[in-house]
């Protein structure tokens, strides 16, 4: 399920005290997806797969082909 998240998307995710946040896919990087959880100027949180619990599809969502190009790019040199 968490390779299956895309731009867009919201994502639930715990946090170190067992409490769930949500909030929206931006970009992937390379520790994990990159969440924006709201506030006036956005307050990223990074989601990886060990505080993944689950995701719900965007009604814009998108795949995040420019992170996964450089990932593969910097994994090959």
């Amino acid at each position: 399920m968490y390779d299956d998240i895309m731009v867009g998307d919201t994502v639930y995710f715990s946090t170190p005290h067992s409490k769930e946040l949500k909030g929206k896919a931006v970009m992937l990087g390379p520790i994990g997806w990159v969440v924006n959880r709201g506030g006036r100027h956005g307050m990223p949180f990074v989601v990886s797969e060990k505080n993944f619990i689950r995701f719900r599809k965007g009604r814009n969502r998108r795949p995040d082909a420019i992170s996964r190009l450089a990932d593969l790019i910097y994994q090959n040199t």
